[in-house]
């Protein structure tokens, strides 16, 4: 008889976890799913073993009887607010490597890591952004971004030693969350009727055919590569108003240049600080707005050959899951 294969997974309640969990539970795994205490658990079911993590000091592998054959970590902080600095550090990067570390110790067949496109370099000339897109000093990175990096060099050097590592960098993720978490903040974004809009594109891919991807290459034989994905780009006007027809509200409208972007995030974060309600634009974020990379996806596509979920359908999904949990 073949051995049940054992799978552990970091930010099972976020976006991107929950989803990944939905696919587990349908195939023949034994499944770990890390959560924090304060965390409502997304998915009942008894294929699922929960774990609590209190500290990021915890050695996650000592609190689970039997060995882990994959790990998948989704777990992050994304933030593009000044005042997370030290915790996204703290999340994205010092814990990743213990994790990764205690992860090696384990013997795991597989560590497949969920970066993002922001930690990709950028500096290409024709504006494609690959996996093997050269960095540069001068790019700008956000502290998000800069915390992925970091943790895609630490997992790169702990491959040398023997951890089988994959890496992904997935786009801007589509899916329903809570309306101030990841790009659920654009949904609420239109569905507050703001009236800007600047220049530049959005890259996106459906939450669900990340997770597709994932739980397939659990078991395949690539190790110690890194993929990027990406299902396609738009403008961020046309995104906004795809958005804005599935809410019957009206999209945004006022295109602004990227100084008058700046300028607004400082008016919205103190405006933020008076309401207590979080921003939406950051100066981070600001200073992101008017991008006009793509990223190239043609080794993943040739690699996992994605059949990836229109972008209608992915918004029209997010917002009717949106409205049931009453966040748009």
């Amino acid at each position: 008889m073949t051995k049940q294969k054992t799978v552990l997974v970091t930010g099972a309640t976020g976006l991107l976890g929950k989803q990944v969990l939905q696919l587990l539970v349908t195939q023949d795994y034994k499944i770990y799913a890390v959560k924090r205490t304060y965390s409502i658990i997304p998915l009942e079911s008894e294929k699922i073993n929960w774990v609590l993590i209190n500290s990021f000091e915890d050695n996650l592998f000592e609190q689970i009887p039997i060995a882990i054959d994959f790990v998948i970590h989704a777990a992050a902080l994304v933030s593009y607010k000044k005042s997370d600095k030290e915790k996204i550090f703290q999340i994205n990067t010092r814990w990743t490597t213990k994790f990764a570390q205690h992860a090696s110790e384990a013997r795991v067949e597989k560590f497949i890591f969920i970066s993002s496109i922001s930690a990709l370099a950028k500096n290409s000339k024709d504006n494609l952004i690959d996996e093997t897109t050269p960095k540069s000093e001068k790019e700008f990175l956000s502290n998000y971004g800069k915390s992925k990096r970091k943790a895609e060099e630490k997992l790169w050097e702990l491959s040398k030693n023997g951890l089988p590592i994959l890496i992904f960098n997935p786009s801007v993720i589509i899916g329903p969350a809570k309306r101030y978490q990841s790009s659920a903040q654009l949904f609420g974004y239109v569905s507050d009727q703001k009236p800007f809009y600047t220049k530049g594109v959005i890259n996106y891919i459906d939450v669900r055919d990340v997770a597709n991807i994932i739980v397939g290459s659990l078991e395949n034989k690539i190790v110690n590569e890194q993929f990027v994905l990406n299902a396609g780009s738009i403008s961020y006007r046309d995104f906004f108003k795809a958005i804005a027809k599935q809410l019957n509200v009206r999209a945004p409208y006022v295109g602004v240049p990227k100084f008058m972007v700046i300028f607004g995030a400082i008016i919205e974060n103190i405006v933020s600080k008076l309401s207590g309600k979080p921003a939406t634009l950051t100066m981070e974020t600001a200073r992101m707005a008017g991008n006009d990379k793509i990223f190239n996806v043609e080794k993943s596509n040739n690699i996992f050959n994605p059949r990836y979920k229109n972008l209608d359908h992915s918004i029209e999904w997010t917002v009717k899951e949106m409205q049931k949990k009453g966040e748009l």
